[in-house]
């Protein structure tokens, strides 16, 4: 039995049909307000479990007798200290616990994320960091993965702002270089790397094929989608202003600033040992992204009477 925390999120989605289409049995710990989310999951034959990573009781329930556990928990929007704490370090301690105290669990994958050179000043990157040294000390056998940013963070969010903008926001200089990667790519180097030997107590950071300039990123989803996308350059001082400004209105507000500065810093790796580890030696560009994606929007829509 897999024990995915974190299952109705973009990435914990992508992990349950996988899994399942191994035919590997797979629980997924849902919250009251994800109910919605987690339908098309039971569909897909997963076992779901009330609860929240705030409650030991429930985690003790989705670990009992799980032999993997994965951890792909985020605050997302939710940029508040208290949230950061709790989705990327409390949290997960949580759940490594009850995965200590279930005996059965053989392996604890763990979502991390793949930090800049210099990480300093990112505050919510410790929560993380404090997180990988708690598993890496703990019992119970362990993966921990970096991932980079997603294509799905820039085409699909970035879509609506350059509707209704014309422009794509970044933050920072042009210059800075980012190894994003798709979603699946992702998903694929969790799934092998479950019972995988060469994959025990080790953390991999993961990156796409291609290391590129945001601008060279959206020249190339410009050209797949057809419409001009414009760079707007925002500088740091300005982002760090007006979070601080919003925040009265907003709590979260600083922190997704901060989080935008982070997410288009520079950000590499070298791919080679952990491709022919976990077997991703074709992954998808960029380019092949948004052309399945917007293949997939061109079947979704409705045709003409």
């Amino acid at each position: 039995m897999i024990f995915i925390v974190g299952g109705t999120g973009t990435l914990g989605q992508t992990l349950v049909r996988m899994v399942r289409e191994q035919g590997r049995p797979v629980r997924v710990l849902v919250r009251p307000g994800s109910l919605a989310r987690a339908e098309p999951l039971r569909q897909l034959g997963a076992e779901l479990v009330g609860g929240d990573i705030r409650d030991p009781g429930s985690l003790a329930v989705g670990c009992r007798g799980a032999t993997h556990v994965i951890c792909a928990t985020s605050a997302g929007a939710d940029r508040r200290d208290e949230s950061r704490r709790l989705a990327e370090y409390q949290g997960p301690l949580n759940l490594l616990r009850a995965a200590e105290e279930a005996g059965t669990v053989r392996q604890f994958i763990f979502t991390s994320t793949l930090f800049p050179r210099n990480p300093v000043g990112y505050k919510f990157v410790w929560a993380k960091l404090m997180a990988e040294e708690a598993i890496q000390r703990s019992s119970v056998p362990y993966t921990i993965f970096r991932p980079c940013g997603l294509f799905y963070e820039i085409v699909q969010r970035g879509e609506p702002i350059v509707e209704r903008f014309g422009v794509f926001p970044v933050v920072g200089s042009g210059h800075k270089r980012t190894q994003m990667l798709a979603m699946v790519d992702v998903a694929r180097a969790f799934v092998n790397a479950i019972d995988n030997p060469a994959a025990i107590n080790r953390t991999f950071e993961l990156g796409g094929p291609e290391h590129v300039t945001f601008e060279e990123m959206c020249a190339t989803w410009s050209r797949v989608w057809g419409r001009p996308i414009r760079v707007l350059y925002l500088p740091v001082w300005l982002m760090n202003t007006l979070g601080f400004l919003l925040k009265p209105f907003n709590p979260s507000a600083p922190g997704l600033m901060e989080l935008l500065e982070f997410s288009y810093d520079e950000m590499s790796c070298d791919m080679r040992e952990t491709s022919r580890i976990l077997g991703l030696e074709q992954m998808q560009t960029l380019e092949q992204y948004c052309r399945e994606y917007y293949a997939g929007k061109d079947q979704a829509s409705p045709v003409p009477a």
